[in-house]
């Protein structure tokens, strides 16, 4: 009894330290100094739905449907996926591929003060190939896309976390625009 015990002590131990030195932390909450951010990407961006997933789970900001209610707005400005042959088989059949998913954004206020000039992020993971577990790499390519959209969100959200709006902003986003009414003529 007192043998597992120790076993299982061991056990934690091990792991712990392997999480430590591998460089593992526990993902974090980010803190914004904005509370509304409208993501202006494409309908069908994965991408876009984790942000929107992860930004909703924090509490602290909310996403906007209006690009005018916002404080910050996100905006894609391209995102594009290629997979290219690295290299090949005795047979002449691809081997291994490179993945590569490319997104370029920016953010700015609503009145267009930019706050993150235009950033591109390019990410890269490579796989094997073999035609006779084709439906798995199928399956593994896919997983890898969904990974690199994973780690494409989390790398905004921190790029985000260091937007610092002032007060100035805070309020242009807040108030409402100013209607100028038509200047009357003063009679002597």
């Amino acid at each position: 009894m007192k043998s597992n015990r120790l076993y299982h002590w061991a056990a934690v131990f091990i792991i712990a330290a392997l999480l430590a030195s591998c460089g593992f932390h526990l993902r974090g909450n980010y803190d914004f100094t904005f509370s509304t951010l409208y993501i202006d990407f494409p309908q069908n961006s994965h991408t876009a739905r984790l942000l929107k997933r992860l930004i909703r789970g924090m509490d602290l900001t909310k996403i906007v449907n209006n690009p005018k209610e916002a404080e910050v707005i996100l905006s894609a400005i391209s995102e594009s996926t290629q997979k290219e042959v690295l290299s090949y088989n005795s047979q002449g059949r691809a081997r291994e591929y490179s993945l590569y998913y490319n997104l370029e954004f920016t953010a700015r206020t609503a009145q267009g003060k930019i706050l993150i000039e235009p950033t591109k992020i390019s990410l890269r993971r490579t796989m094997t190939y073999d035609d006779s577990q084709a439906l798995s790499k199928e399956n593994e390519e896919i997983m890898l896309y969904k990974d690199m959209q994973s780690d494409m969100a989390q790398q905004i959200l921190r790029r985000l976390a260091f937007i610092k709006l002032t007060e100035e902003d805070k309020h242009a986003a807040s108030a409402p625009a100013a209607e100028t009414e038509p200047a009357i003529p003063s009679t002597p």
